[in-house]
């Protein structure tokens, strides 16, 4: 110690001696008598540029599609990615917010040198594309058991990313694992054989009538719905109907998850064998009596679509590129078809139109035999009386190049902008209207807004007066605009163009997609769920009925 301590000190005392000229004995005095510290490196420092420039070489190869580094899969059910280093939930002071979450079973590639602190002794791991998960949450081992027996991820790649079921009859149970069916009659009264009517006696009570204690372990206080029908089976006193229950009821405890009512959703994993019984598993993990589920066999097949450019090799009319004036139109007719002029600059049909078809015009006309005909920036001619014209309502600070969406309540028609210029147009489904009526009414809230959040897909539940609860798991293409109200997709029904939902803009799963991923903010690769920030604002979403038809002057 001593040692170390005495070189430690040796650069600080060493002096520069005057030195003697041998000849004349005289003294050159050097003007230098001690050295100048020198400070010591940071090396912490010196570590995060090092660290900085490994990460900015991987993000770089990913970017150019060449990045094999590791990735992370998510082992817990919502795992959160974080703007810095620390949760949100820290010190007041913090600067970190919540970016997004990866779901269970999920994988995103990440930067394998962990972060270290306190907020995480297990590491904070940087995602490729930017935020931080703890290691706690997530494993870089596929083959780890958090991970391996997960769901499997979603499939973004297709309109529909799950299989859907719906419950058949109500009181469909949601365990959290396999039971015995010894364990699923607590749960599935109906799984026990009747008592036969010979056996009872006066002291066992009613035969069916649950006695004091018999259902101890049921997860309900009230499970008035079993009682009822009980009561009726044996004659006994009837019970108040209680209406439909409240989603709350519908909770379980313990290995009972909750219970479905009749037309209830889930997002399907797959089905399987265990405990001597047939079995669907969720997308959560859990398990459902495969009995109790039915499949949806059908997905809708109705979309709009992109407003294609001019394309001269494919065009029958040639020339020019026609500059667009920013009206966007949609096909609403069956009988739409291309028309082009003919050598005498007559008008000539060429091919059919799919309905639902986006374009925007050019702002030239032609007239011919009484029909007005509209040249569109695809390069031909449409009939005005095939097309519904759209009437948006921009932003007045939109810029040139930036995404909006419009929503017309009235045509129920969606119109995708860059800037003045449409991009993409559908048909929608928003709130149904019941002025009169509180509780039939669902109005779609009108105004300007911005996406907030996004999800691959999210339940979506409630409980209406008029309809009872409802509960959708994994609605696809999620993306909330105001509190609950969102644009997302609706497997369920095929009916867009018209009003029927509770309050959100319904598009079909394969409308839903394609905006899903134009619209900002952008999901990562490999997350389930993406939030708006500072640097990452949500596409404006304007909402409005159509413009008032003015009423002439007499």
């Amino acid at each position: 110690m001593l040692t170390l301590l005495t070189c430690a000190l040796l650069p600080a005392c060493h002096e520069e001696h005057p030195s003697v000229d041998a000849a004349s004995g005289d003294v050159d005095v050097v003007d230098a008598p001690f050295d100048a510290p020198v400070d010591a490196p940071d090396l912490d420092a010196l570590a995060a540029e090092q660290r900085a420039g490994r990460l900015g070489a991987a993000r770089a190869a990913f970017d150019a599609g060449t990045y094999d580094g590791g990735e992370l899969y998510a082992a817990a059910v919502r795992t959160s990615v974080v703007s810095v280093p620390e949760w949100p939930e820290g010190d007041a002071g913090t600067n970190s917010t919540r970016l997004g979450y990866l779901r269970h079973g999920s994988h995103a590639p990440a930067f394998a040198e962990p972060i270290v602190n306190d907020d995480c002794p297990e590491g904070w791991y940087e995602l490729i594309e930017g935020g931080f998960v703890c290691g706690k949450y997530v494993s870089t081992d596929p083959t780890n058991p958090a991970v391996k027996f997960a769901a499997n991820p979603p499939n973004i790649a297709n309109a529909m990313p799950y299989r859907y079921g719906y419950a058949v009859s109500s009181d469909t149970p949601v365990y959290k694992r396999v039971l015995s069916l010894a364990d699923r009659k607590k749960f599935e009264p109906w799984l026990a054989p009747p008592v036969a009517a010979a056996t009872a006696t006066a002291s066992s009570g009613p035969v069916g009538i649950p006695q004091v204690g018999e259902e101890s372990d049921n997860p309900y206080d009230d499970p008035t719905e079993t009682h009822r029908k009980r009561g009726r089976d044996a004659g006994a006193h009837a019970v108040k109907d209680a209406g439909p229950p409240k989603l709350g009821e519908l909770r379980g405890r313990g290995v009972l998850a909750r219970k479905m009512m009749r037309g209830f959703y889930v997002a399907i994993d797959r089905d399987f064998k265990a405990a001597n019984a047939h079995w669907w598993r969720t997308s959560e993990g859990f398990a459902i009596p495969y009995e109790r589920i039915a499949l949806q066999g059908w997905a809708p097949e109705f979309h709009g679509g992109w407003v294609k450019p001019f394309d001269p090799a494919a065009s029958d009319a040639g020339g020019d590129v026609p500059e667009g004036n920013g009206t966007a139109v949609l096909v609403n007719s069956e009988y739409a078809v291309k028309y082009v002029l003919d050598d005498k600059g007559k008008m000539k049909w060429t091919a059919p139109i799919p309905k639902v078809t986006a374009f925007e015009l050019s702002g030239e006309t032609k007239t011919e035999g009484g029909v007005v005909y509209q040249l569109t920036t695809s390069g031909f001619y449409v009939r005005l009386g095939d097309v519904m014209v759209a009437t948006p309502q921009p932003p007045e600070d939109v810029g040139p190049k930036e995404k909006w969406i419009d929503v017309d309540l009235g045509r129920q028609l969606l119109v995708a902008f860059e800037g003045k210029h449409p991009v993409y147009g559908t048909r929608v489904s928003s709130g149904r209207r019941s002025p009169w009526d509180p509780e039939h009414d669902h109005p779609t809230p009108t105004g300007t807004f911005r996406i907030y959040e996004k999800h691959v897909s999210t339940t979506m539940d409630g409980d209406v007066a008029s309809d009872g609860p409802y509960s959708i798991e994994d609605v696809p293409w999620v993306m909330y605009f105001q509190g609950s109200y969102a644009l997302h997709g609706a497997f369920w029904h095929n009916g867009f163009g018209s009003p029927r939902s509770h309050g959100c803009v319904n598009l079909s799963p394969i409308d839903a997609r394609e905006l899903f991923f134009w619209s900002e903010p952008r999901l990562p690769k490999g997350w389930h769920g993406v939030f708006t920030s500072g640097a990452q604002p949500g596409t404006r979403v304007v909402i409005h009925e159509p413009p008032a038809v003015p009423v002439p002057k007499k």
